[in-house]
C-alpha cells in the first residue's frame, strides 16, 4: 500500500467517524461520550478509583438512548419544488412538502437536506500534490489536501430544520433557502428525518430517497458590451444556420412565423391569404460569428484564478449575444469542445450551463486549444479570449489570430506581479486581477 493510499484510507475512516458522531449523537450525547472516555481512563484500576461506577452509569445511558430509537420508521411522503438553475453566491429558495402517511403522530422531528458525498476518490486525492500553505503536519498526514478537495467538491452545506408536529394524514410545507458556494451540478440525493431519544442523547435517522439535481451557474459580473469589429464571414456548410441568421440575396421558401423573426421578412400577401403570419426564408452563408475562448490550462494551485476566469467568460457570454450573430464557446476538457449559442441556437443560458461544469484540463497541451480556434478562423468575425496567463503559447495564439485578420480582445486573469502594465499595453491585453474582477471589467469598458 502506497503512502497516499494509506492517507486516503485514514481520511475516509476519520470522516466516517466524525460524520457519524455529528449526525447520530446530539451535543449532549457527545458530552456524555467524552465523559465516558474520561471515566474509562480514570477508572481503569478499580482498586484505586471509583470512576468505574461513572463509566458504568454513562455507558448504560448511551445504550438505553441507542436502543430506544431502533424502531424509528416514519412513513412520510416528501416532495421538493426545486428550481432548475441557481447561481453561485446567490441564495435560491424552494419549498419542501411533507405528509405523514403513518398511523401515529410524529413529534420532535428535524428535516435534513443531504447532498452528494463531497469526499474525494483516491485518484482525485493522489492527483493533488502538496499545497503551498501546508505545514509539516498537514504534509505528513495529507489532511490539508483532503480539506482542499472536500471544499472544492462541496457546493452547499447540509441543512437542518425543525418540523412541526404532524398528526396522521397531516402535512406541512417548509420554506428552504440554500446558498451555493461554487458553480457545478448540485446533487440533492435524499432527505433525512432525525428524532432524538427521550433523554436527548441519540438521534434516530430515517432516510427518504429524493434525488434531484440543480445546475449552479457561475458567478457573473457586470460586463461591458464589447463591439467586436469584424465583418460577416462566409460559413461553409452553414446553410442551416444562415437561413435564420444573416443577410440574403436569394429567396428560398416561405414558412410559418417563429418568435424572434424580424418584421422585414414577413410576407404580407401570404399572411392575408392564410390568416396567419408567414415569413420569407433566405439562403445565405454569410453572417457574424464570434468566438469566446476559455483557457482551462490552469497551473497547480491556481484553481481560484480558474474560477474567476469562468466567471468572466460567463459574464461575457451574457453580454456578447445579439439577435444577429452567433457565439461559439471554445475550451478544452477531456477533448476540445465547441458550443454555439445565438439566434436559433439557444440563448446565453445554454453557454452558462456548459460553463457551470467546465473543469481544469491537466492532461493535454495548450496547443490543442490553439488548434481548435485556428481551425475556425476563416468563419470568425471576432474573438474574445479569456486567458489564465500570457506565456509564449498564449502570445502566439493571439498574434496568429490577429495576423489572419480576426479582431481579438484578450482578457488575462492574472496578478499584476505576473503581468505588467507595459506588457498589457504592448500586446493589447486587458488584465483582470483576481478578487477585483468587477473593477477590471469596468476598466475594459472605459478603455474601449
Amino acid at each position: 500500500m502506497t503512502l497516499d493510499r494509506l492517507r486516503h484510507v485514514q481520511m475516509m475512516a476519520y470522516s466516517c467517524v466524525r460524520y457519524w458522531l455529528g449526525r447520530r449523537w446530539t451535543p449532549a450525547g457527545r458530552l456524555v461520550i467524552g465523559a465516558l472516555a474520561g471515566s474509562a481512563v480514570l477508572g481503569f484500576d478499580t482498586a484505586q478509583s471509583m470512576a468505574f461506577q461513572s463509566f458504568t452509569f454513562l455507558l448504560s445511558l448511551l445504550l438505553l438512548a441507542f436502543l430506544s430509537n431502533l424502531k424509528f420508521r416514519p412513513k412520510l411522503a416528501v416532495a421538493r419544488g426545486l428550481p432548475r438553475l441557481a447561481t453561485a453566491g446567490e441564495p435560491f429558495p424552494y419549498s419542501a412538502s411533507l405528509v405523514n402517511l403513518g398511523s401515529e403522530p410524529l413529534r420532535g422531528l428535524s428535516f435534513i437536506e443531504e447532498v452528494e458525498d463531497p469526499r474525494p476518490s483516491y485518484e482525485q486525492y493522489r492527483a493533488l500534490k502538496e499545497l503551498p500553505g501546508d505545514n509539516w503536519l498537514e504534509r505528513v498526514t495529507g489532511y490539508g489536501r483532503w480539506l482542499a478537495l472536500v471544499a472544492r467538491k462541496r457546493i452547499v452545506a447540509e441543512l437542518e430544520k425543525s418540523l412541526p408536529d404532524l398528526l396522521p394524514g397531516q402535512g406541512c410545507e417548509l420554506s428552504i433557502e440554500l446558498v451555493p458556494s461554487r458553480r457545478g451540478m448540485l446533487r440533492l440525493r435524499s432527505v433525512s428525518l432525525a428524532r432524538p431519544d427521550a433523554m436527548g442523547l441519540f438521534n434516530a435517522i430515517s432516510r427518504q430517497e429524493a434525488a434531484q439535481d440543480v445546475v449552479v451557474l457561475p458567478k457573473r459580473y457586470p460586463a461591458p458590451r464589447l463591439e467586436l469589429s469584424g465583418n460577416r464571414r462566409y460559413q461553409p456548410g452553414g446553410v442551416s444556420l444562415s437561413s435564420r441568421v444573416g443577410d440574403s440575396q436569394e429567396f428560398m421558401a416561405l414558412r410559418d412565423y417563429r418568435p424572434g423573426d424580424p418584421l422585414r421578412r414577413i410576407h404580407w400577401k401570404s399572411w392575408a391569404k392564410t390568416g396567419k403570419p408567414v415569413v420569407k426564408e433566405y439562403e445565405d452563408e454569410y453572417f457574424v460569428r464570434h468566438a469566446l475562448v476559455l483557457d482551462t490550462f490552469a497551473a497547480p494551485g491556481a484553481e481560484g484564478v480558474f474560477e474567476e476566469a469562468v466567471s468572466v467568460a460567463a459574464s461575457f457570454a451574457c453580454s456578447l449575444l445579439t439577435q444577429e450573430s452567433l457565439l461559439d464557446l471554445l475550451f478544452v476538457g477531456d477533448k476540445a469542445y465547441c458550443f454555439t449559442a445565438g439566434r436559433g441556437q439557444g440563448g446565453p443560458e445554454t453557454l452558462l450551463e456548459v460553463l457551470a461544469c467546465a473543469e481544469i484540463c491537466s492532461d493535454k497541451p495548450f496547443s490543442e486549444l490553439g488548434a481548435s480556434v485556428a481551425s475556425r478562423r476563416e468563419s470568425l468575425s471576432g474573438c474574445l479570449c479569456v486567458l489564465l496567463a500570457f506565456d509564449d503559447q498564449r502570445r502566439e495564439l493571439v498574434r496568429r489570430l490577429r495576423s489572419l485578420g480576426v479582431p481579438v480582445v484578450a482578457a488575462v486573469v492574472s496578478d499584476p506581479l505576473l503581468l505588467s502594465d507595459e506588457t498589457c499595453a504592448a500586446e493589447g491585453l486587458h488584465r483582470l486581477e483576481p478578487g477585483r474582477i468587477a473593477e477590471g471589467l469596468a476598466g475594459m469598458a472605459r478603455a474601449r
